[in-house]
C-alpha cells in the first residue's frame, strides 16, 4: 500500500553538479550531479514495444489521418466536412493508441521502480499491448463508418479498450499495494491520472454507444453537444494533465536535471486542481440542460480555477531552471519546456474563449475551442511524449553523451505546425483565407513526427532486444 509522505524542498540550491543531500530525501534519482541511469527490470524491457506501437498508431490512424481530415476541411472551408464519426475515430486513436500506449509502456516499466517493488504480473502486462492495439485498430475501422457490422465492431472494440484499461489500472494498483511501498506527492497525481483513465474510458464507451445508436441526427447532435466536451476534459485535463504532472515530479529531477519539486506545495495544489476538473466535467452537462447563465458562469469559473492551479502545478516543476548537469543545446529537455509553454497557451485560451465568442457575437466558437484543444493535445501532450521517450531511449552502443542531442527538424516542425494550426484555426472565424494555412499545418506536424521516428526507432529497437542480464540498481535510485 502506498503511504504518501511530504518533505520540504531544500532551502537553497547547491553548486552545479554537486551532490544534493536534501534533494535525495525527496527524489533519490536527483541526488547526484549527473543524469540518473534508468533501471533495467527485465531481460526484455516492456516499454520499447509500447512506444513503437504508439508511434505507428499516430503516424497512421492518429496524426496521419488527422492531417488528411484537416486537409478536407481546408478544401471545403467547412469544419463539418468530415463526419463526427471520422473525427471521433481519429480522436480515440490518439487517446488510446498514441497517448495511452505511451502511458502504459512507461508506467509498466517505471512505476514499480519508483515504488521499489516488482510488477505484480509481468505476463498480464505483456498481454495488454496486443489487446489494446487490436482494439484501437478495430474501433478506427468500425467507428469511421458505423453502419451494420461496423457499428457492432466499433462497440466491441470500445468494450475491449475498457477491459484493457481496467486490467492496466488493477495491475498497477496491485503493484502499489505491496508491503513497504512509500509514495510521494507525485503518486497522488499518478493515482488520479489512473482513476481518470478508467472513468473516462467508461464514459467514452457510453458516448460511443449513444452516438452510434442515435435514432436521428437531432439525437446525435444533442449527445455530442452535451457530453463530448466533458468527455474530452476527462481525457485531457483529468488523465493527461494529472499523469504528466505526477510522472514529471518523479523523472524530471533525475533524468533532466531540474530542481526537485516542493512536496508540500505539490500536495496543496493537488486537491484544488482535481476539484476544478470535477467541477468542469459535472457542471457543463447541467449548463447545457438548463441553459442558465449562472451555471455557464460556474463552468467558466471552473476553467479559471483549472488554469490557475494547473499553471501553478506546472511552474512548480521549474523546467526552465538551469539543469544540474550539462545537456546538449537541443536535448529532450527542450521539448519538455516547449510543452509547458503550450500548456500555458491552452489554459489561457480556455479562459478567454467566452470573450472571443462575445466579440464575434456567437454563443460558442468551435474554431477557438478546437484550437484550444490542439494546443494542449499536440503542444503539451505530444511534445511531452517526445521529450520523455527521447530521454528514456538508450544511446547507440559506444556513443558519447553528445548522442543525446536531438535533430532540430522535429522540434521546429512540431512547434511550427502547432502554432499555425492554433492561430489559423482561430482566424477561420474571421476570414476563410485562413483555411488553407490551417490545412497545411497538419502535414508539418506529421513530418516532424516522421523525422523524430527516424531518430528514435533504432534506439527503441536496440532497447527492445534481450539484455545480457539485469542492470544493478540501488534500491533508493529505483524509487526516484
Amino acid at each position: 500500500m502506498i503511504t504518501v509522505t511530504s518533505s520540504p524542498a531544500p532551502a537553497a540550491s547547491p553548486p552545479l553538479a554537486s551532490p544534493r543531500a536534501g534533494a535525495a530525501a525527496v527524489c533519490p534519482l536527483a541526488a547526484g550531479g549527473g543524469p540518473a541511469q534508468l533501471p533495467v527490470l527485465a531481460r526484455v524491457p516492456l516499454y520499447p514495444r509500447f512506444f513503437l506501437t504508439g508511434l505507428a498508431v499516430t503516424l497512421t490512424a492518429g496524426a496521419g489521418w488527422g492531417a488528411w481530415l484537416l486537409l478536407r476541411i481546408a478544401r471545403t472551408r467547412d469544419f463539418t466536412a468530415p463526419s463526427i464519426f471520422e473525427v471521433n475515430a481519429h480522436g480515440q486513436a490518439q487517446i488510446y493508441g498514441w497517448m495511452g500506449l505511451f502511458i502504459m509502456g512507461f508506467a509498466l516499466q517505471m512505476f514499480p521502480a519508483f515504488w521499489g517493488v516488482k510488477l505484480a504480473s509481468p505476463r498480464l502486462a505483456r498481454a495488454l499491448l496486443p489487446l489494446m492495439a487490436v482494439a484501437v485498430a478495430a474501433r478506427t475501422v468500425g467507428e469511421a463508418r458505423p453502419v451494420g457490422l461496423f457499428a457492432t465492431l466499433a462497440i466491441a472494440a470500445g468494450a475491449l479498450q475498457l477491459l484493457v484499461v481496467a486490467a492496466f489500472v488493477a495491475l498497477l494498483a496491485a503493484t502499489a499495494w505491496q508491503k513497504g511501498v512509500r509514495g510521494r506527492a507525485a503518486d497522488l497525481y499518478i493515482g488520479a491520472g489512473l482513476a481518470w483513465f478508467l472513468l473516462s474510458t467508461v464514459f467514452d464507451l457510453r458516448h460511443l454507444v449513444l452516438t452510434i445508436g442515435a435514432p436521428d441526427r437531432a439525437s446525435l447532435l444533442a449527445e455530442i453537444a452535451m457530453w463530448q466536451l466533458p468527455l474530452r476534459d476527462l481525457q485531457i485535463h483529468g488523465l493527461a494533465l494529472s499523469m504528466i504532472l505526477g510522472v514529471s515530479m518523479r523523472v524530471l529531477p533525475g533524468l533532466f536535471g531540474t530542481p526537485v519539486v516542493d512536496e508540500r506545495r505539490a500536495v496543496r495544489l493537488f486537491w484544488p486542481l482535481q476539484a476544478m476538473i470535477v467541477l468542469e466535467v459535472a457542471l457543463f452537462p447541467v449548463a447545457m440542460a438548463t441553459r442558465r447563465l449562472a451555471v455557464f458562469a460556474a463552468v467558466w469559473l471552473a476553467w479559471v480555477g483549472l488554469a490557475v492551479f494547473g499553471a501553478l502545478a506546472v511552474s512548480s516543476l521549474r523546467a526552465f531552471s538551469r539543469p544540474r548537469f550539462v545537456v546538449p543545446r537541443l536535448s529532450p529537455l527542450a521539448f519538455v519546456r516547449a510543452s509547458h509553454v503550450w500548456l500555458g497557451v491552452s489554459l489561457a485560451m480556455l479562459v478567454a474563449g467566452p470573450f472571443w465568442s462575445r466579440l464575434l457575437g456567437v454563443p460558442f466558437s468551435h474554431a477557438w475551442h478546437g484550437a484550444t484543444r490542439h494546443a494542449i493535445t499536440v503542444g503539451f501532450v505530444s511534445l511531452m511524449i517526445v521529450g520523455v521517450a527521447s530521454r528514456v531511449a538508450p544511446r547507440p552502443p559506444g556513443s558519447t553523451a553528445a548522442a543525446e542531442a536531438m535533430p532540430l527538424a522535429p522540434f521546429a516542425l512540431l512547434n511550427l505546425g502547432c502554432a499555425l494550426r492554433v492561430t489559423q484555426q482561430v482566424l477561420t472565424d474571421v476570414t476563410p483565407m485562413a483555411f488553407p494555412t490551417a490545412g497545411a499545418s497538419g502535414f508539418l506536424e506529421v513530418a516532424g513526427l516522421v523525422w523524430w521516428a527516424t531518430w528514435i526507432v533504432p534506439r527503441l529497437l536496440q532497447a527492445g532486444r534481450p539484455q545480457g542480464g539485469r542492470a544493478g540498481v540501488a534500491p533508493d535510485a529505483a524509487r526516484g
